[in-house]
C-alpha cells in the first residue's frame, strides 16, 4: 500500500453514493454503437476491462442497455448506454463517490481528461455531473440554464453556450476534446 497522498483537488463535489457523468447522444443506423468507441477512449486513458460486457435487448437493432465494468487508478468504474427515444442515447461515466475519487492515486486533471475522452468518444451534445439524478435528453437553452443547475452538480455544455449561465454558475473547465464546458454551481 503506498503511502503517497493524491494532490489535493481544486473542486469538492458532494457525491454521496456515485459520481456519474451523464451525456445524450444521437445514434445514426450505421454509426458503431458509442459503447465501443467509449471503451476504446478510456483503454487508451489507462482504464482496463474487469469482466464481461453486459447487454439487454431484444437481439436485434439498439440494445435497450449495455455496460462493461472498468478499472483505472485503483478505481472501480462503469460505463452504461441506454437506448433512448428518437435514435437518443444516454451515456453514463460512473465512478465512486467524490472522497473516494479524490482520494484514489490519479489527480483532478488525469480525471477531467477521462471525462473528456468519454464524451468526446460519444460524441455528447451535453451533459451533467450528478449523483444519480435524471439527465434531460434536450439540449440545454439560455432560458433554461437556470433551473438545469438547481437541479444538478455541474453541466456539460457546448462551450457557446457557458456564457448564458452567467453569475449563476462559473466556467470550471473546457473539456478540449469533446468541446465541452463544466459550470459548476
Amino acid at each position: 500500500m503506498s503511502t503517497t497522498l493524491a494532490p489535493a483537488w481544486a473542486v469538492h463535489l458532494p457525491t454521496a453514493l456515485e459520481t456519474r457523468v451523464r451525456s445524450w447522444t444521437e445514434h445514426h443506423a450505421r454509426d458503431p454503437w458509442p459503447s465501443a468507441r467509449a471503451l476504446s477512449a478510456l483503454v487508451a486513458e489507462g482504464a482496463t476491462r474487469d469482466g464481461p460486457p453486459r447487454t439487454a435487448g431484444a437481439g436485434r437493432g439498439l440494445p435497450i442497455l449495455s455496460a462493461q465494468r472498468l478499472r483505472w487508478c485503483e478505481l472501480d468504474l462503469e460505463m452504461e448506454f441506454h437506448a433512448g427515444r428518437d435514435a437518443r442515447v444516454e451515456c453514463n461515466l460512473i465512478a465512486p463517490s467524490w472522497d473516494e475519487l479524490a482520494a484514489a492515486p490519479t489527480t483532478e486533471d488525469a480525471w477531467w481528461e477521462l471525462v473528456d475522452a468519454f464524451c468526446a468518444a460519444v460524441d455528447a451534445r451535453h451533459g451533467a455531473v450528478v449523483d444519480g439524478e435524471a439527465l434531460d435528453p434536450d439540449e440545454p437553452t439560455p432560458a433554461g440554464l437556470a433551473a438545469r443547475l438547481r437541479r444538478h452538480l455541474g453541466l456539460l455544455v457546448p462551450e457557446h453556450l457557458a456564457a448564458a449561465a452567467g453569475s449563476r454558475a462559473d466556467a470550471y473547465r473546457i473539456l478540449p476534446r469533446s468541446g465541452l464546458t463544466l459550470l459548476l454551481r
